[in-house]
């Protein structure tokens, strides 16, 4: 079993990527909204660092958070998730879409 996350910058595609997802028989994924430190340098911070505090405003201005998602998946289906997230998003190579990595799982309780 493999814990598949994905962290996604571009939220416009969750509604499709888990309808996608559950229609492909991968049911149980957890999301959570998150947010990448350059968003956070500065968002929360009563004085950011100086460097940081300034160029804020250059990198991703436009989204605040993104979405984490948690799933997990037997191994054979690590690759029917990639295809998924790749076919809804265009592809995690382009810039500024998100990244996704797996994580062995040893045991799992509870998943139906």
């Amino acid at each position: 079993m493999k814990l598949y996350v994905l962290i996604l910058n571009k939220t416009e595609y969750m509604p499709r990527l888990i309808s996608t997802l559950m229609k492909e028989g991968v049911h149980g994924a957890t999301i959570y909204d998150s947010m990448g430190s350059v968003q956070y340098v500065g968002h929360d911070m009563t004085e950011p660092p100086p460097i940081f505090g300034s160029l804020r405003k250059y990198f991703h201005p436009e989204h605040a958070s993104n979405k984490t998602v948690f799933v997990v998946v037997e191994d054979e289906k690590v690759a029917t998730v990639k295809k998924i997230v790749d076919d809804v998003t265009g592809g995690l190579s382009k810039p500024d879409i998100g990244i996704s990595f797996t994580i062995p799982v040893d045991d799992v309780e509870g998943l139906n």
